[in-house]
């Protein structure tokens, strides 16, 4: 089963992207064999699968590319690597 954990940040907040871009890294090295990727707010992906596509950050799990859940939200990474734990099972 393959897992992957989209981040998506507003494009014109260069701290927010950031911070979504250190966040999956540190998820990708505690979690082995997750792909990570980072987006922005024009992403389909966030507009189909959320009711407030304007909310970043956030973080969405797809497994075998297929929408599993999202959360929005800024959190600590210890926070985002449980919470990514947790919903893989």
């Amino acid at each position: 089963m393959s897992h992957k954990l989209v981040g998506f940040a507003d494009s014109s907040n260069s701290v927010i992207t950031q911070y979504i871009t250190d966040q999956l890294s540190a998820i990708k090295n505690e979690i082995e064999g997750l792909a990570t990727e980072i987006s922005d707010e024009n992403d389909s992906r966030l507009k189909r699968h959320t009711k407030t596509p304007e909310r970043m950050p956030c973080l969405m799990l797809f497994k075998n590319d297929t929408y599993k859940i999202h959360i929005h939200a800024k959190m600590t990474t210890d926070v985002a690597i449980n919470w990514t734990r947790n919903k893989i099972g």
